[in-house]
């Protein structure tokens, strides 16, 4: 096991930077996940880890290793791919002991490896199968066990759930949760499904266009995100914002001096409460009903501000019980000011501080 340090670390292809500068620390035993949209760079950066892509500058370094000058084979990382990855004409136990035996490891200890991950993962009545004869969650599982016998310093994962169908993806991601904590070794997970990122990991860094945005656990970011990306990117349903001026209702959400009161708001569905009329006292402003999505547990429903059609304008609220609110039926909406995010309508940055009372910085 050992942490991995990436330092100003650079792509380019053909000329255009692709990453832009990264700088992360992963500690030993970490499970990280990289989330972030399609062409983003998370990929890219895992690979430029693996030693499947050369970085263009920056350095990369394992324990206390710089690792930068050395092959993937030399680099002690054990890679799962989305497509799995398995030699279709091996068996499963050839494919597990595939590793161990290009680096001339002894057979008595292939057999060993082979048969405590086959138990680990449920492989042992699949051993003499070939890939073709493998649902996708044994297929995976095979692919897991061929990094895990390894006994690599880190594990680096690419999107390995996302050819699964919804059932098996959240199985499976319990699993590889449960496997990491298990074996104790640092992870580098790299998914575009936020549902992922905030169930598995102990840090996840949301990248955009090259970048790190933000890095922290899954609850801090969630609560406490330093820019409209990042708040809106986690959450499902996501966060609401409310744009134009610093208000929403009768709230008066005052920001710092040169921001002109051009503010985005984001409040979180579940911070919202629909009421028969306001409280005394509460924030609150009116709404009208659109829909309601009924999921057993909960109930979502999907309001737009009185007095405005716009589609950009629907905003949701989590129920803890079906409510019936038909449609075009105006309801009060109450919540509590301070909850409120604000960030700054130009540049997306956070204004911090109380959002009833003003002085945000």
């Amino acid at each position: 096991m050992a942490s991995i340090r990436l330092v100003n670390l650079r792509k380019r292809y053909d000329g255009e930077q692709v990453l832009r500068g990264i700088n992360l620390q992963v500690e030993d035993g970490e499970f990280m996940v990289f989330v972030g949209p399609s062409g983003c760079a998370k990929s890219t950066t895992l690979r430029l880890i693996a030693g499947l892509e050369k970085a263009s500058s920056g350095e990369i370094w394992v324990g206390d290793r710089m690792i930068n000058h050395l092959p993937p084979k030399d680099r002690d990382l054990a890679m799962v791919f989305q497509s799995y990855a398995l030699f279709p004409h091996m068996t499963v136990r050839d494919n597990l002991a595939f590793g161990m035996r290009v680096r001339g490891e002894p057979a008595g200890k292939i057999n060993d490896g082979i048969e405590h991950v086959s138990k680990m993962l449920g492989l042992t009545a699949l051993l003499d199968r070939k890939p073709r004869a493998l649902s996708g969650g044994q297929a995976q599982r095979v692919a897991l066990g061929r990094a895990i016998i390894r006994r690599p310093a880190a594990y680096l994962f690419d999107e390995p759930l996302s050819n699964l169908d919804a059932e098996l993806r959240i199985s499976m991601r319990a699993e590889i949760s449960a496997l990491q904590r298990q074996l104790g070794v640092t992870t580098i997970y790299v998914t575009h499904d936020q549902t992922e990122a905030m169930t598995m990991s102990d840090r996840i860094a949301v990248m955009k266009d090259g970048e790190i945005m933000q890095v922290g656990a899954p609850e801090k970011l969630y609560a406490d995100p330093d820019n409209l990306f990042v708040a809106g990117f986690l959450g499902n349903p996501k966060i609401n914002l409310f744009t134009g001026d610093s208000s929403v209702g009768n709230a008066v959400l005052r920001p710092a001096s040169g921001n002109n009161g051009h503010v985005v708001v984001g409040l979180r569905p579940e911070q919202l409460r629909v009421v028969p009329a306001p409280g005394n006292g509460a924030a609150w402003f009116e709404a009208a009903a659109e829909s309601q999505e009924h999921l057993g547990h909960e109930t979502l429903l999907w309001l737009r501000p009185a007095n405005t059609a716009e589609p950009s304008s629907l905003f949701a609220v989590r129920a803890q019980k079906a409510n019936a609110v038909e449609r075009g039926h105006h309801v009060y909406i109450e919540f509590s000011p301070q909850n409120a995010l604000l960030f700054d309508a130009a540049n997306g940055r956070r204004l911090r501080g109380n959002a009833s009372t003003g002085a945000l910085t």
